[in-house]
This record gives C-alpha cells, sequence and structure tokens, in this order.
C-alpha cells in the first residue's frame, strides 16, 4: 500500500483516532499537529502491515456505525418512527419531525434521504464519509417491529444488526410481545466491578472496544444499570442534552424523583458541578414539565462522579436557594459501586429508609453502612410487629375456641387476622387501595422486597409453630368426639 493510499484510509476516521494509533504503536511528534500534517505523519511513520492498518480502521469505523444504532435506540423505544408506507421500491418515515425515504431497499440501486435538518446526513452521508445516520436505522428497527422488513436491510448486517435486534427485542419486551428473560444480574454487576470507576474516568479505548460507545454514554449507561439493580425503576434519557436519568423511588408511602447527572472526568475528580446547569436540569426540564401532585416528587438532584471537589457544603447551600428547597448531593462512583455490591450480599435496603441516603451532602460509605444497619433495625421491628398481631389474635381464640386437640377459628376470624397483618405491612412490603370501577380492595405486592418478605413470613411461620406447640402441651380440655363418646358409655 502506498503512502497516498495510507492517507486516503486514515482520512476517513478522525484525529483523535488517528493519535490514538500512533499512541498505541508508540510514535512521538505527533500531538501538535494538524489534520493534514497528521495523516501524512502517520502514514509515512507507522509500520503496520496494510491489513493490519485496514484491520485497525475497519474495526474504528464499524465502531462509528454500532455507536449511530445505538444512538437510533430512543426513536424505536420511544416509537418516535412512523411508517407512512412501504413497498419494494419506497420506503416513506418519519423520525420525530424529519423525513426520511429509503429506495431500493436490499438491492444494489439502494439510495436513501433524510431531512436536511439532519446535520450528519448533511456533511457526512451526503459526502460520502459514512454510510447512514441514526434514523437510518431507527427506520429499519421500526420496519422489523411491525414485521414489514424482508430483506437484508444496506450496510447493517453481522454486529451492527446484532446491536440493531437488541434494541428491537427491548421494544417488543417494553409492548409485551415477548417475556423478558431472567435479567443477568451477576455479569451487569461485574461489569459494574471492572469497568464503572475505569470507564468514570473516560477510559476511551475500553468504552469503545467493549461497549462501542464513547465513555459519557458507557458511564451514563452504567450508572442506570447500578440503580436499577438496587431495584429502583429509572427512566433514561438518551438525548445529549439535559439530565441523563430519573430514580424513582416508588415503593416510598411517599413516592419520591431524585434527578441524575452524570459526570466523567479524566483527572478522576470534576473540577465544577455547573450549578445553573443542574438547576435547570432538576427544574426547568423536570419538575416544570410535570403536573400536580408529581411535581412534588421532585426532591433530589444527585451528582455521580468520580470524585469531587472540597466546596461540596457551598454547593450545596447555593443550589437549595436557587431551586427552593430542592436537596443537591455528590455521590463517588467508589460509593455508588460499593452500596451496589453490598445491596446485592444482604438486600434488605427499601426505597422508603433509602431516601435517607439522599438527604446526604456527600455520600459516603459510612453512610451506607449505617442505612444497612437501620434497615436491618427497621426489618426486626416490623416482624416483631405481625408476630405481636398474630399471638394476640392467637391467644384471644384459644381461650374460648380450643381443646385437646383443635385450635378453633372461622373464615371470619382468619380473615380478620389476614386483614390486621396485611394493614401493618401497608406501606412498607405493600400497598393497599380500592378498585374505582368495582370498589374491591386491592393489594399489591413489592415483589423487589422479596428477600424481606421472605424474612417476615419465616417469622409468622416461627411464631405460628411456637403458638400450636404451647396448645399442644398446656390444653387438656376434651375434643368433641371425646365428649360424644363419653356419653354413650355413661362414664
Amino acid at each position: 500500500m502506498s503512502t497516498s493510499n495510507r492517507e486516503d484510509l486514515l482520512k476517513t476516521i478522525t484525529m483523535k483516532e488517528v493519535k490514538e494509533i500512533c499512541k498505541h504503536n508508540g510514535l512521538k511528534g505527533y500531538s501538535s499537529l494538524k489534520q493534514q500534517k497528521l495523516v501524512k505523519f502517520a502514514a509515512e511513520n507507522l509500520t503496520l502491515s496494510p491489513s493490519e492498518l485496514d484491520t485497525i480502521v475497519t474495526k474504528l469505523q464499524e465502531a462509528k456505525l454500532i455507536a449511530k444504532i445505538k444512538d437510533s435506540e430512543d426513536f424505536v423505544l420511544r416509537k418516535a418512527v412512523k411508517i407512512e408506507s412501504c413497498t419494494d421500491d419506497l420506503i416513506l418515515a418519519s423520525v420525530d419531525s424529519l423525513n426520511v425515504k429509503i429506495y431500493n431497499l436490499g438491492t444494489d440501486d439502494f439510495s436513501y434521504t433524510c431531512d436536511g435538518k439532519c446535520k450528519d446526513y448533511i456533511y457526512r452521508v451526503r459526502q460520502g464519509q459514512s454510510p447512514f445516520c441514526k434514523h437510518y436505522p431507527a427506520v429499519i428497527g421500526e420496519l422489523i417491529c411491525q414485521d414489514k422488513l424482508n430483506t437484508q436491510p444496506n450496510h447493517i448486517s453481522g454486529k451492527k444488526l446484532d446491536v440493531l435486534m437488541e434494541i428491537v427485542d427491548k421494544r417488543k419486551k417494553e409492548d409485551g410481545i415477548v417475556v423478558s428473560d431472567d435479567r443477568n444480574i451477576d455479569n451487569i454487576l461485574n461489569d459494574l466491578k471492572s469497568d464503572l470507576m475505569e470507564i468514570s474516568t473516560k477510559n476511551t479505548v475500553l468504552a469503545r472496544e467493549k461497549y462501542g460507545e464513547i465513555p459519557e454514554k458507557v458511564f451514563k449507561t452504567l450508572v442506570n444499570e447500578s440503580f436499577q439493580l438496587l431495584e429502583y425503576e429509572t427512566i433514561f434519557n438518551r438525548r445529549t442534552e439535559g439530565w441523563d436519568l430519573l430514580v424513582l423511588g416508588t415503593y416510598a408511602p411517599q413516592p419520591y424523583i431524585v434527578v441524575i447527572n452524570c459526570r466523567a472526568a479524566h483527572s478522576g475528580t470534576i473540577r465544577d458541578p455547573q450549578l445553573l446547569n443542574l438547576k435547570n436540569y432538576c427544574t426547568d426540564m423536570c419538575k416544570d414539565q410535570l403536573m400536580g401532585a408529581y411535581k412534588d416528587y421532585v426532591k433530589y438532584m444527585v451528582v455521580v462522579a468520580p470524585d469531587f471537589p472540597e466546596k461540596i457544603p457551598e454547593y450545596v447551600t447555593q443550589f437549595q436557594e436557587m431551586t427552593e428547597g430542592i436537596k443537591l448531593s455528590f455521590l463517588p462512583v467508589s460509593s455508588l459501586l460499593y452500596l451496589v455490591e453490598k445491596y446485592k450480599e444482604n438486600p434488605i435496603l427499601t426505597h422508603y429508609k433509602s431516601e435517607s441516603l439522599f438527604k446526604k451532602d456527600f455520600i459516603t460509605k459510612e453512610d451506607i453502612d449505617e442505612l444497612f444497619e437501620i434497615s436491618e433495625e427497621y426489618i426486626v421491628d416490623l416482624c416483631s410487629n405481625a408476630r405481636s398481631i398474630l399471638r394476640k389474635r392467637m391467644e384471644s381464640i384459644s381461650q374460648y375456641h380450643s381443646d385437646a386437640c383443635y385450635l378453633k377459628m372461622d373464615e371470619v376470624f382468619l380473615n380478620q387476622v389476614i386483614e390486621e397483618i396485611i394493614s401493618s405491612l401497608n406501606p412498607h412490603l405493600l400497598k393497599q387501595g380500592v378498585n374505582d370501577t368495582t370498589g374491591i380492595k386491592t393489594i399489591n405486592f413489592n415483589h423487589d422486597y422479596y428477600v424481606l418478605w421472605e424474612r417476615l413470613l419465616q417469622e409468622l411461620a416461627d411464631e405460628f409453630t411456637v403458638i400450636l406447640k404451647e396448645q399442644s402441651m398446656s390444653q387438656v380440655q376434651r375434643s368433641g368426639l371425646k365428649e360424644d363418646l363419653i356419653k354413650y358409655f355413661d362414664i
């Protein structure tokens, strides 16, 4: 391969990627060079063989296309793609406010156009520097969701098609078309342990090679997965502007919303939390978009980053004044990871008790240890109260409705015991309500608290067993059968 051909190949990737290749191959003296001189320097000095260079560039190009396909996820999941007509020759679609026309899909005569507002299409696709923008895979994804794709889409095959199919599968699961498989918790947790801190400090190579994204996007995704492992519902913002995700304290007696801002930092410490931006994220772009009681749910703003400067108390006070009471908290990645690992070992936290973490200025490992201690005491109290209710009820009936064989109760009494115990757990482990249409009482069990339920039910079973044992050891009153037989024998 001639030097000019090597230059042409290197021009298809970014300056940052060219510098990365130079650095990886031990070259020096390139950092200050502009684009043309940098490309020429790399082409003349890299000792890579033509096939090796071609492989590296192809891999980088594929990573960019995969990133575009991942960027299309928001359109597919939000159902922002409308298929207006679909024939073998022409597909007309809209993605949000942009119009996309696809000609001769799956053939050698394939071409497509995207609305003039799409800068990627204007400056890269139309100039031949990239085969598609993010709106093209969004349309293909929607065609698959609607079972309207009957040909192999151009430029999307192999790993790129696999990524698009993952998006389609996620959409179908959200629509209830297919049943979700078990959550792959162990693999997610392993990725968090090995990658979260590295990604938070902008490890570009790891982000691209393992996740096919830039570090900032991967960091946001990993933080989102962290809160999901803590059994929080989250709303993920796939756009580049605004808040990154919302964490929903759905199970708390009074639900709350935590606005999350993810800040990766190459140095390991963010210099300035940018209070005005944070204020806009949680008020203008979140709270002010809601109505009624939902506005009051927005109580907390949490910044997640590798580490923070020392002026935290000052930032917290300023922010609270700017937002009229919303609490700002700083969560280091090390603390978040510690929280997730500790929770998976001992999943006893509830949204109700965990809310106290977001009230801290700076969330430390010591705060997390304290939360687990408080949560353990809280569970013990819940179990103790339920056991007391059961014992009190059973003792009251045993005085008048028991004999040497049975502890007797009717359906009314049993329902009363169950109702009283259930009411003691509302709204901590379940939520009671009334169906608006039928007026029938409803009970919603928090299945994510299965470990707490296991402990509670075991405690109740133990208490019930103890009560039966006490009756067995102390009760001497004759049974009905014995009374009847005695009458026959006149004894």
